[in-house]
């Protein structure tokens, strides 16, 4: 028979805030909150105001240009920098989708409380798209 462990807060022994796993092939052991993803973004982009379908951890999205947005967190990560993200696009149709990049056009905006986020099509222009998502790691403040 299966266990079933109900909680509402979990805390590590030594730390309360470090609780570590063991894989699942038993050889060795992670940091459970540092493989846990910290901010994600779906939104729709190619209408006149963007539209946030769902999120985690995202406050707002400012349209900041064609294919440019800044994402505004709820809460703010602990260092501007240290944190890693990826994207992707959904395009209707025929078009191809595009690249979704930690703001890949030379205006770099990482922040503690936001980032820009840029999307670029194969032909290296910015674009609109019909679905945008994006996902973030790293330590919150």
């Amino acid at each position: 028979m299966a266990s079933i462990l109900k909680v509402d807060d979990l805390r590590g022994n030594t730390s309360a805030g470090d609780i570590t796993i063991t894989s699942e092939g038993g050889a060795a052991t992670q940091s459970l909150q540092h493989g846990l993803n910290k901010c994600w973004l779906n939104f729709e982009s190619d209408i006149t105001t963007p539209a946030i379908r769902d999120s985690l951890n995202v406050s707002s999205l400012d349209d900041i240009g064609t294919g440019r947005y800044r994402v505004n967190y709820s809460n703010n990560f602990n260092a501007a920098k240290e944190y890693a993200g990826g994207g992707m696009t959904v395009r209707g149709g025929n078009s191809k989708g595009a690249f979704v990049a930690l703001d890949s056009q030379g205006n770099i905006n990482f922040a503690t409380n936001g980032t820009s986020i840029s999307v670029t099509r194969s032909d290296n222009t910015l674009a609109d798209q019909d679905i945008v998502s994006m996902l973030l790691t790293g330590d919150l403040a």
